[in-house]
């Protein structure tokens, strides 16, 4: 197993028996990409089901984009550890989200805060 540690200095230290290697904040993204990707195209696939919820990432940062070519949304998350993630939902699943959120909304009761800010920074939404 990798063990792994923060250093003082803001870098990351992993190490596997009596080899070790420092990567800084880019670097480790980097890694992490990388080991997302091969993870992506192992035989043993990540499950369908979405697993019990243990660690949340309370409010983050999103952007939506769209395609008007082919009708499709690009969804982007900014998770601190992972990074931005994107993905892309093809027109029948905007449709389902959108069925599936306005059923929270009437669910929950939701109106808007009053005064309750809606910056570009938390909701972007560009076409292109």
């Amino acid at each position: 197993m990798i063990k792994s540690t923060l250093n003082q200095d803001g870098t990351a230290r992993l190490s596997i028996g009596t080899e070790e290697v420092v990567l800084t904040p880019r670097e480790l993204e980097r890694q992490i990409a990388e080991l997302a990707s091969i993870r992506a195209r192992m035989l043993d696939s990540v499950p369908s089901e979405a697993p019990y919820i243990e660690n949340v990432v309370q409010q983050p940062i999103y952007a939506l984009r769209t395609d008007r070519v082919t009708c499709a949304s690009l969804l982007s998350l900014r998770h601190p550890g992972f990074g931005w993630i994107h993905f892309e939902l093809a027109a029948k699943d905007a449709l389902v989200m959108r069925r599936m959120w306005t059923e929270i909304v009437s669910k929950l009761d939701l109106e808007p805060a009053v005064g309750s800010y809606d910056g570009p920074e938390r909701r972007t939404s560009k076409p292109h």
